[in-house]
């Protein structure tokens, strides 16, 4: 009797099961992703592995997926971004091999609001008139995202402040909300006297500036 040992190594080789692995993804945008309202934005989610084929998910925290947005396959698009569009995309695969994989977007819109003027001391709180010769400051905030791109300027009188030893600019005060800009005056003098304007704005995109202004006299805080 003889055996033909090829034929059955052939088929015991053709009977193994396909190798099963996990999903795995990668995304076209980074983690974090700043917009403008109105923009239109597709988040593309792509597999790089996974057996049997994984099935590709769109979610949105909090809340569900916008109205303003569609998936298709591994593809999110969001047209005419609004604010409240912002928050955390999460793109996941599942095929039941191992753990689900998870990518994350932080979708962040541009925004800036509430413009606030702070001087200390707080003269009108304390019910007391400004003096020659005091230190003052005069702070400006406002509530932005993302709030560390907020650039301030500080006008007197309708012009450019004219910084100096006693004019100082500074910035993340510890005693102040962050990233608030304070203009400093040391020394207090009759010429330092006048209307201060803080300007907020975004640079280089197309948020409306925010404003606000204060008159320094001696009558302030009365």
């Amino acid at each position: 009797m003889s055996y033909c040992l090829s034929c059955l190594c052939k088929e015991s080789l053709s009977g193994f099961p396909p190798k099963l692995t996990p999903p795995a993804l990668k995304l076209s945008v980074n983690e974090t992703l700043v917009v403008n309202p109105g923009d239109n934005i597709t988040m593309q989610c792509s597999l790089t592995g996974g057996d049997p084929q994984p099935e590709v998910l769109w979610s949105h925290s909090p809340g569900p997926l916008p109205p303003n947005s569609l998936v298709q396959g591994g593809n999110l698009t969001i047209w005419g971004i609004h604010v409240e569009d912002s928050g955390y995309y999460n793109c996941t695969a599942i095929n039941n091999v191992g753990n689900p994989a998870k990518k994350t977007v932080n979708l962040l819109v541009r925004s800036m609001k509430n413009a606030t003027f702070q001087i200390t001391p707080d003269v009108i709180k304390e019910s007391e008139t400004i003096q020659l010769g005091q230190d003052l400051k005069l702070s400006c905030h406002v509530d932005a995202v993302p709030q560390e791109k907020v650039v301030y300027s500080w006008y007197k009188n309708g012009k450019p402040a004219r910084f100096s030893d006693r004019l100082l600019i500074t910035r993340n005060d510890p005693e102040l909300p962050p990233v608030t800009c304070s203009l400093e005056i040391i020394d207090l003098r009759f010429s330092d006297y006048g209307t201060y304007l803080c300007v907020a704005t975004f640079q280089g995109a197309p948020i409306p500036d925010l404003s606000v202004e204060v008159n320094i006299s001696s009558e302030t805080g009365e």
